[in-house]
């Protein structure tokens, strides 16, 4: 069959373009034509439809009115332009999608970024009965604070009706048992749980050379302990306590000093906090840097050398002696898988979708607890829980074995429970 994965954008490190790739993998292996189409220009986007996504010339004036503030038209004069701009992108589904008998929108049916894509897309539907539609809701409008902001009970009734809608040829996939069960509540429709996953047969490229290389252009010592937080620089990945974490370390230090690693380098007591992921808030990032030097603590952003191709983000996994997962929201978590595959122990957050859906899994992870206060913009947890986990992450980076054993047994906890073949085994009972 012909099958289309649609979304706002792709081809971008964020964990729905990450999933599509999969999905796409996953169906061509299964004996499928796959094309990924989406709004932007990006390698790894197939097919280009600009009027669905994000870089529409009328997304931001229609957001802004929608969900910030109301100022530039009346209610029923943004309707008019919302509904108008449904018809535009109508059209050009109708001449782009054709050829498909599958199409799987990816979230333009639950976030509700931009109403128009998700109106149009729905006719599209209604007037294609002989297609079927997977709707792969990553996150929910209602889990949004922005998409909450509505000015008006016409734009919720929008979202109500579109986000998601409901047909004989539409199926829904979640992301996890949560999503599943908010669903259910609000539509009364049955929806299929699936999984992030990961290729653990062809694991990411890193190596001992890529870690030389990329700490000598950062003039990172060979015996430094590299804490690599790889999220997006983003509220929501509370990367504020992966800096708390380092400065508790930092505080222990000294008691490890000559000792040696896992790695058998003789640790001289530097430890370094670097990003590999894009930043999506510039005044947040700001405020992080400015905590870090008002505790000493040297960062390093890699990404701008993902974005001059210098190397790609998995290289960037080649320098972490640890990776930081501290977010407090997840639809499921793509890093976390990522940080297994490549076989780094992790310091995470249980979240409430980890405790939920992942944490009986069984894989081996140092606790940031799961309760957090917001202060001034920053979360936070107990002093105790940051100096517990300081502790322990120091016990597992000076214990060759201890380190050995956990990444290798988490290795295989999520290629048993992640891997592209158990979601393979899904989509076959799904299409």
């Amino acid at each position: 069959m012909k099958i289309a994965l649609i979304h706002y954008r792709a081809g971008l490190m964020d964990g729905v373009s990450l999933e599509m790739e999969k999905w796409k993998k996953v169906l061509k292996r299964l004996g499928h034509d796959v094309d990924i189409v989406a709004g932007n220009n990006k390698s790894g986007v197939d097919v280009i439809i600009p009027s669905i996504g994000f870089e529409n010339p009328k997304y931001k004036l229609i957001n802004k009115n929608a969900f910030e503030k109301l100022e530039d038209f009346k209610i029923d004069e943004l309707l008019n332009l919302i509904f108008e701009e449904a018809e535009n992108i109508y059209e050009d589904l109708e001449n782009v999608l054709e050829k498909y008998d599958v199409l799987i929108p990816n979230n333009i049916w639950s976030l509700g970024a931009f109403l128009p894509s998700a109106i149009a897309l729905t006719k599209y539907a209604n007037n294609h009965p002989e297609k079927l539609f997977i709707g792969h809701h990553h996150d929910f409008w209602w889990e949004r604070e922005y998409f909450l902001n509505y000015q008006s009970e016409e734009i919720k009734n929008l979202l109500e009706k579109y986000c998601p809608p409901i047909g004989d040829n539409i199926k829904h996939v979640v992301i996890n048992s949560l999503a599943r069960e908010a669903l259910f509540s609000k539509k009364e429709v049955d929806s299929i749980v699936v999984p992030n996953v990961m290729d653990f047969n062809e694991p990411p490229f890193t190596s001992e050379e890529l870690n030389m290389k990329i700490r000598d252009a950062y003039n990172i010592p060979d015996n430094a302990i590299v804490i690599l937080q790889a999220t997006r620089i983003t509220e929501r990945k509370a990367i504020e306590l992966a800096i708390e974490l380092v400065h508790h370390m930092s505080k222990l230090a000294k008691q490890y000093k000559g000792k040696k690693l896992y790695n058998d380098k003789t640790f001289e007591g530097n430890i370094i906090l670097a990003f590999s992921g894009m930043c999506e808030s510039e005044n947040y990032k700001y405020k992080l840097l400015d905590k870090a030097f008002k505790y000493g603590i040297r960062t390093i952003d890699l990404y701008p050398n993902v974005e001059n191709n210098v190397w790609t983000f998995w290289n960037l996994y080649s320098i972490a002696d640890a990776i930081t997962y501290p977010s407090i929201l997840e639809g499921w978590g793509n890093q976390l898988l990522e940080a297994i595959i490549v076989k780094k122990p992790i310091v995470l957050f249980e979240y409430e979708v980890f405790e939920k859906d992942i944490k009986n899994s069984g894989l081996k992870y140092v606790s940031l607890g799961n309760s957090y206060e917001l202060k001034d913009g920053f979360v936070y947890v107990k002093e105790d829980i940051e100096e517990d986990a300081a502790r322990k992450l120091f016990e597992i980076l000076f214990d060759k074995d201890l380190y050995k054993r956990i990444v290798d047994e988490n290795f295989e906890i999520a290629k048993k429970f992640y891997s592209l073949e158990s979601l393979s085994e899904i989509i076959k009972k799904i299409i």
